[in-house]
């Protein structure tokens, strides 16, 4: 058992049983009007693949048909891949419908192939998915036996070669040409091919047939290119049905949540956007963000900026598919919390700025930040939640009150001067005056603190008070 072949005949179709379960379905060509594949339902009805679609549809009134659609059966395997990666290392795409896997190299840590073949059902076992699965000494050999319906995992080689034998060349990788050929000589089956001595098949067939039986026999070592997960979280959704209020978007989002949360975990990252695209058969696409100041993993805390966010939206017509993506990723490098502290913790400030934001918009909370500017009256301004970049510690100025004027008043109570004075000047580009201030702490006569400050002119002005 040194490579494993695992063939999806219906991905699909399969999936498409999820959402309509008592239903005859086919897969029909849309140009040449012909079934490409039936479901249980269909064939026991009598339609098979290659009949017409009126031949179909006379067999079976309730059939249902549905188009090929590659970009789903693509990301459907993707989705398979990134499931069994977590249990094995060598694994490459066989597209558009199966996953090679090199056994040989995971037997260090399963030394029991039954024991690795367990672990692998247990990451299938709850999807949706038909598969066949066999086993071989090169890849080929295994992918030659799951395409022929011949089912075996634990052969030995002198098994391998009999089943092998019995396999039909049109379930095989050579040219339809060649096929066409050997089978006016009667030869259909792989056994016979293999009979035929070297020098004759170089003398009769293509090149192709050569280097096909040389890859299959492991003459010639042919390695796939393995797949490696790419750091993008990106899931499409078909609905079981129209759903018209919002809130009961959470339900059908709340595996996809947990898709995320295992994605997030296994790579170490937060996430701090997230992008849900709702597909409506009318109206254009509605795309939302849902943000995480601090960024998030956990489906829980996703799951309820997502009602808060939902709980406001009206939909223009009734959904019928989604779509969820995640973006701006960053390292998790939150700290490990105590072992026997309380589970139920506290919500941390960016935990709170995010679920505000997502109950009042980003326009409603606002919070007061620094600018570049020395000037008093414009060194503060205020910036929504959203969009506020980290605190540079360059920013920071010298003591200044928190309680300041936008305008000063004039100075009317008499002070006593505790600082000396710091000077802050400003050009004023449009009428070219020299702004100057001298600023002061000063203290009242109740013991409070100000700040003050002297014109050129001698006028004496507060400009904010000390806490």
């Amino acid at each position: 058992m040194r490579w494993l072949y695992l063939y999806f005949p219906s991905l699909q179709l399969d999936q498409l049983a999820v959402q309509y379960p008592a239903q005859p379905m086919a897969l029909a060509c849309p140009k040449r009007h012909q079934l490409l594949g039936v479901n249980a339902l269909a064939a026991a009805a009598g339609v098979k693949v290659g009949q017409s679609v009126a031949t179909a549809v006379l067999l079976c009134r309730e059939l249902q048909l549905f188009s090929p659609e590659p970009a789903r059966v693509k990301q459907q395997l993707q989705q398979l891949a990134e499931r069994l990666y977590q249990v094995t290392a060598d694994l490459a795409l066989q597209p558009p419908d199966a996953l090679l896997i090199r056994v040989s190299s995971m037997l260090k840590l399963y030394p029991d192939p039954a024991r690795y073949w367990q672990h692998l059902q247990l990451q299938l076992a709850d999807c949706p998915y038909q598969y066949l699965a066999a086993a071989g000494q090169t890849p080929l050999a295994a992918k030659l036996l799951a395409r022929s319906g011949q089912a075996a995992l634990y052969l030995t080689p002198a098994a391998e070669q009999a089943k092998l034998a019995l396999c039909p060349l049109t379930a095989s990788d050579l040219p339809a040409a060649s096929i066409e050929q050997l089978a006016r000589l009667g030869i259909r089956q792989l056994g016979p091919l293999l009979a035929l001595p070297a020098a004759e098949l170089a003398r009769r067939f293509s090149q192709d047939v050569l280097q096909y039986l040389a890859a299959l026999t492991g003459r010639v070592l042919q390695l796939p290119q393995f797949y490696r997960p790419r750091l993008q979280f990106n899931r499409e959704l078909q609905l079981h049905y129209e759903i018209t209020e919002s809130p009961q978007l959470l339900k059908p989002l709340q595996p996809l949540l947990q898709q995320l949360q295992q994605f997030l975990r296994r790579a170490n990252l937060l996430c701090q956007c997230l992008q849900l695209t709702l597909q409506f058969r009318q109206h254009s696409p509605l795309p939302l963000q849902i943000r995480a100041r601090a960024g998030e993993a956990c489906a829980a805390n996703w799951q309820q900026l997502l009602s808060l966010h939902l709980a406001q939206l009206q939909l223009p017509e009734p959904v019928y598919a989604l779509q969820l993506a995640a973006t701006d990723y960053v390292p998790d490098q939150r700290a490990s919390c105590n072992l026997l502290a309380q589970r139920s913790q506290p919500l941390s400030k960016a935990q709170l700025l995010s679920m505000l934001v997502a109950r009042l918009g980003e326009k409603a909370v606002v919070t007061p930040v620094l600018s570049l500017s020395h000037w008093p009256e414009a060194e503060s301004s205020v910036s929504a939640v959203a969009a506020l970049p980290a605190l540079n510690a360059a920013l920071c100025y010298q003591l200044r009150p928190i309680l300041q004027l936008p305008k000063a008043l004039p100075l009317t109570e008499a002070v006593t001067l505790l600082s000396g004075a710091e000077r802050l000047e400003q050009l004023c580009w449009q009428s070219g005056t020299l702004l100057q201030r001298d600023y002061y702490l000063a203290r009242t006569e109740q013991g409070q603190l100000w700040w003050v400050y002297r014109t050129p002119q001698q006028q004496w002005y507060l400009q904010g008070w000390f806490s």
